[in-house]
């Protein structure tokens, strides 16, 4: 679930990088359906079922600081992301374009299959403890910093998203400002921090594992979504791109 059990169904179709931009085309507007606000609060609730100790004496005793926080920031995380929702959600072409799926639906699927999956690291967490030497406190502790810090750096990434789509398919441009001023990527920046921070805070093996599968993801979904962005845009976008990073200036 990490950084995006907040529905990482909703997050994954989010997930593109913020310069997504296509040719102006007409927009059909839409009432965005009560489920797709709905779903992702449902989903919160699943991983209290994987955490609650049934049949005990202290049936939430692992819903503690690290779980419990972690949980209450991925709540807060999904109240914010209404907003971008309520702009991408428009119109089936917006939805499109933001979530990537006219040039790559198989990276939304498996991202929600992902989020799926990781209800078992709140599994493991309550139940299995696969590895329990990863628990230490120290590091659970730096993984909620590291999640504070990806959600700041996500809502700041979708502040800029927000107004992108608002203004409908016909008025974009490249966005070159704000987070994306310093990385082409900023948004899968921000949810691999959140992943990595799950991992860490709920002291999983699982948790890395998702988090090796979300890099993998990312890198496909960059590639392809890159090849989209410069047929777009064609030099204007070479030249973001020659002087700017993927994600990690000096790096990546």
């Amino acid at each position: 679930m990490s950084n995006t059990r907040q529905i990482e169904v909703a997050q994954s179709a989010l997930a593109n990088g913020g310069t997504d931009d296509s040719p102006a085309k007409t927009v059909t507007r839409r009432s965005p359906s009560w489920a797709a606000y709905l779903f992702p609060f449902l989903y919160l609730l699943l991983p209290l079922l994987c955490l609650r100790q049934w049949g005990t004496n202290h049936p939430w005793a692992r819903l503690d600081i690290f779980s419990g926080s972690f949980l209450a920031l991925s709540a807060f995380l999904t109240l914010k992301q209404i907003q971008f929702k309520k702009s991408i959600l428009q119109s089936r072409e917006v939805l499109r374009e933001a979530s990537g799926t006219n040039y790559d639906p198989a990276t939304v699927k498996w991202g929600s299959l992902q989020s799926l999956a990781e209800l078992a690291v709140f599994l493991d967490y309550a139940h299995w403890h696969l590895v329990p030497s990863l628990e230490k406190p120290v590091l659970q502790e730096v993984g909620l910093a590291l999640s504070v810090l990806s959600i700041v750096w996500l809502l700041w990434a979708d502040a800029i998203l927000v107004k992108h789509f608002d203004r409908g398919l016909d008025n974009r441009e490249l966005i070159t400002h704000g987070p994306f001023r310093l990385v082409r990527h900023p948004r899968y920046v921000g949810l691999l921090g959140l992943k990595a921070g799950f991992a860490l805070t709920f002291a999983s093996v699982l948790g890395w594992i998702s988090l090796a599968v979300a890099v993998a993801l990312v890198r496909r979904r960059i590639q392809l979504e890159e090849n989209h962005l410069r047929g777009v845009f064609g030099q204007t976008y070479e030249s973001y791109m020659r002087r700017t990073a993927r994600m990690f200036p000096g790096f990546y």
